[in-house]
């Protein structure tokens, strides 16, 4: 057998090597992108884990790369992000990385429904940990327990690679396909709309509450979800650690790093848009294909779409975001989250509960069964917009413990509490296409009572292939 490398080289005629550098490469194979490749040993021997810092007296929203880089620059390849077909029985197959129409052994990948939901996500089951040392926030990622700190287990899992809700009309079920028949029209189902230019068909589903959207997840068996608070948390560690910064809608930079990490952000997003959308012409509904962005493949960068009015010119040109696949994880529509309740209480504050186990069932009507996690703060100004400066992970619930910063320091995604002293909320995530700088993946609305259903809110799909726990478990140095 030989290999070329800089020459070719007979395998045969190598001795074992006794001692190799943390720097040395050996070959492996990517199963996820179906190909050999050369990874350092310190990836593979131990090399610790991938891990970022960010200073508590600084208020950037960038973080320090700290501990193994090889780790942390081969962490997408290495968990298998991106996006697969999946049936319901959880069995998945990865799409080719440069060609979402092909699957990655080469046949022909059809993202209708006929072969399973367009989900993006992770191949191989990972940890997570975070925690305060001197001066320093530190959050890092492994394939492997991080000894001596708290591991939240994340297992095998996947979203709508869509970024939005798609519902299939005939069965009341909840997809993730690219499909323009009339069984998966968006919005509110208006059927009058088809074949004009603010058509619903191929279009993403709004105008449900959250616990019908979970209902229709559900229907597809065990282990599946309306936009589950876990897998929302998952995206936005992998973002911040992969991209190194908090600010999810920092200019877009397609260059790497001296060390080859990836920086900047993703851009702003479907943001901003201008009075056409909340005006008669589109009156909050979705006004994009689900087609955008699939061009990309698990690529990241953004992806240009121009939105046309009745008189067919074009009203705004967007630019939606993918990271690795995944489109429209913040802006555009809103997301009704899953698995999570915030009560409120005298004084405006908000008591977050979590549902800590996927599998399990609750009621949105109360938090029997619920654990309580974190409290949000009252707004120093009712229904004013405040910018997140602390966010609690415990139990993965991401919320705002801290405001006071700004769109462009610390977490620079908005909060909106409007100090209401009692009743269940459900949260609302991301933010969508009115928002501007206050959308990002930590953006969250406490307001809307939990059977509230707007034209602008979805909750995507989400599963897992095995029941998903968020209690974190201590693993000894």
């Amino acid at each position: 057998m030989i290999i070329n490398m800089a020459e070719t080289i007979d395998l045969s005629t190598l001795d074992p090597l006794s001692v190799v550098e943390s720097e040395d490469l050996i070959l492996g194979y990517s199963k996820s992108g179906k190909k050999f490749g050369f990874v350092p040993v310190s990836v593979v021997t131990n090399g610790g884990y991938a891990c970022r810092r960010w200073n508590l007296n600084n208020s950037s929203p960038v973080g320090e790369a700290v501990g193994n880089i090889d780790y942390l620059r081969e962490l997408p390849s290495m968990l298998g992000l991106g996006c697969y077909l999946v049936d319901k029985n959880h069995g998945r197959r990865k799409l080719d990385p440069a060609n979402h129409y092909k699957l990655a052994t080469g046949e022909t990948a059809k993202l209708d429904g006929s072969m399973g939901d367009y989900m993006w996500g992770w191949g191989t089951k990972w940890y997570y940990a975070f925690w305060i040392e001197g001066d320093w926030f530190y959050e890092a990622v492994s394939l492997k327990p991080i000894p001596g700190r708290l591991n939240y287990i994340i297992p095998v899992a996947s979203m709508s690679a869509l970024g939005v809700s798609v519902v299939d009309r005939d069965n009341l079920e909840l997809v993730s396909v690219i499909n323009e028949a009339a069984r998966y029209r968006g919005g509110n189902n208006d059927a009058t709309k088809d074949g004009k230019y603010n058509t619903l068909l191929g279009r993403a589903a709004t105008s449900l509450n959250a616990d019908t959207f979970g209902s229709y997840a559900r229907k597809k068996g065990q282990g599946w979800e309306a936009y589950w608070y876990a897998h929302h948390a998952a995206m936005g560690i992998l973002f911040r650690m992969i991209f190194g910064t908090r600010n999810i809608q920092a200019t877009y930079n397609a260059n790497k790093d001296s060390n080859g990490l990836y920086q900047g952000g993703l851009g702003s997003g479907v943001t901003g848009v201008g009075t056409w959308w909340s005006g008669e012409q589109y009156n909050y509904y979705p006004f994009l294909p689900t087609t955008v962005g699939v061009d990309l493949a698990d690529g990241c960068g953004v992806s240009p779409y121009q939105v046309k009015g009745s008189d067919g010119s074009t009203l705004a040109t967007v630019n939606v975001p993918v990271f690795f696949g995944l489109k429209n994880m913040f802006g555009y529509m809103g997301r009704w989250e899953r698995g999570k309740l915030i009560n409120k209480v005298a004084g405006g504050q908000g008591d977050v509960y979590v549902v800590p186990k996927l599998y399990s069932t609750y009621s949105m009507s109360s938090i029997s069964g619920m654990k309580h996690v974190a409290t949000v703060p009252a707004a120093a100004e009712a229904s004013v917009w405040e910018y997140i400066k602390q966010v609690s992970m415990q139990n993965l619930c991401h919320v705002p413990t801290v405001t006071g910063a700004t769109s462009s320091t610390y977490y620079c995604d908005g909060f909106y509490n409007d100090n209401a002293v009692s009743g269940l909320r459900v949260p609302s995530v991301g933010g969508h296409a009115n928002n501007g700088g206050n959308a990002g993946l930590e953006f969250l609305v406490v307001s809307n009572g939990v059977s509230t259903a707007y034209a602008s809110c979805g909750s995507p799909l989400c599963e897992a292939e095995e029941d998903w726990d968020t209690t974190p478990v201590l693993v000894a140095a």
